[in-house]
């Protein structure tokens, strides 16, 4: 038995924070386990905020220092993090994934923030990040990434969704192959629709609650182009920002009505894929099939009645750390089987020509990564 003590990082499309997971994952002749340590999620600075939601229009130099800077921040949070546990001493490496900025998979390229040299200059650590790269060379989306760890760390789920900025699906088949893709905008719209009311989010999906579905709204978000492609295809926080969002602002309807508006959207993306997949792969909808629902939609009480209502099978909400720290976990993992020299990037789900091992290793100033 094998054990890797990883301290993980995550920014998500959202912006809202930095997940760090401190956790220990033990590898028994080819089977994964891991146990949260500890885990927090550190807000994400204003300042912060703005400058990576404004920099896909800034030039090359601003967006070179602008992944150093970003790179000493999640550096310095790391480094505080980790005195404030007591972890000297008791991490291997770190996992960062970064801050996607710039996502085209058809002109081959990704880009995921936070220099992974600033974090180890900071924290004296080895460092493993840009996952996606390799994946993208070889002719994939890139993403999605996770179902790596779907099929490694919850393979009793016959479905994994991920109601993260953008929303996620992932479904294990029975020959052992992982099909993964993005559905739709998730919580970067509802975020930006509560925005609009000074708010940061719209708690349990309360105000989208009481709102009205706005049906011609509804029926030009459905039909957007993204919508006809089918899986492996995955969508960018530009796509959001630049197509997406602009459909909002063609209606004189009240902020209620959009967010329900949107809130039923996105639940209807969702029970149409999951319905196609299981039609595309002769999935039978009656063999009582599970679906594991993570991330920060998760906790929106609406959205996941919405969900169920237009889904053809069980939605299962794990725990709260589950729910929050997933991805940041299976940066985790995805770490571990970089390290190991493993595939960690499933081309089932990306598209890619082949299944690869992604990520960037830095040694640490302090600490050599031990393999």
């Amino acid at each position: 038995m094998k054990q890797y003590r990883v301290l993980s990082m995550m920014t998500g499309t959202s912006m809202d924070g930095v997940d760090i997971a401190y956790c220990v994952f033990e590898e028994n002749n080819g089977a994964f386990t891991y146990k949260i340590e500890v885990a927090d999620c550190i807000p994400m600075p204003q300042k912060w905020k703005l400058r990576l939601q404004s920099l896909v229009l800034q030039n090359a130099v601003t967006y070179l220092k602008t992944d150093v800077f970003f790179g000493h921040f999640l550096g310095e949070t790391a480094r505080k993090f980790i005195e404030e546990r007591a972890l000297d001493g008791k991490i291997d490496f770190i996992a960062s994934h970064g801050q996607t900025v710039f996502h085209q998979p058809e002109n081959q390229m990704t880009s995921q923030i936070g220099d992974g040299a600033s974090i180890a200059a900071e924290t004296g650590l080895p460092v493993v990040c840009n996952f996606r790269t390799t994946d993208v060379a070889l002719n994939g989306q890139g993403t999605p990434i996770a179902p790596i760890g779907d099929k490694l760390l919850y393979g009793g789920f016959k479905f994994c969704l991920n109601l993260g900025g953008i929303s996620n699906l992932s479904l294990k088949l029975d020959d052992g192959r992982v099909l993964g893709w993005d559905v739709s905008g998730c919580n970067m719209v509802l975020n930006m629709l509560a925005a609009e009311m000074d708010l940061e989010v719209d708690k349990d999906g309360g105000i989208a609650r009481e709102g009205n579905v706005h049906q011609e709204l509804l029926n030009d978000l459905n039909t957007q182009w993204y919508y006809e492609k089918i899986y492996p295809k995955s969508l960018g926080g530009g796509w959001v920002t630049k197509v997406f969002m602009p459909m909002f602002r063609k209606y004189r309807i009240s902020n209620e009505d959009k967010l329900a508006t949107a809130v039923e959207h996105i639940a209807m993306q969702i029970g149409k894929d999951l319905n196609t997949a299981m039609t595309n792969e002769n999935i039978s909808k009656d063999g009582g099939h599970q679906m594991l629902v993570t991330g920060g939609g998760a906790f929106n009480k609406f959205l996941i009645e919405r969900i169920i209502e237009h889904s053809p099978v069980q939605l299962v909400v794990p725990d709260a750390a589950t729910i929050k720290f997933k991805e940041a976990i299976i940066m985790g993992l995805m770490g571990v089987l970089r390290v190991r020299g493993e595939v960690n990037v499933l081309a089932s789900s990306t598209g890619a020509s082949m299944d690869s091992c992604g990520g960037e290793v830095f040694e640490g100033t302090k600490q050599k990564l031990a393999v």
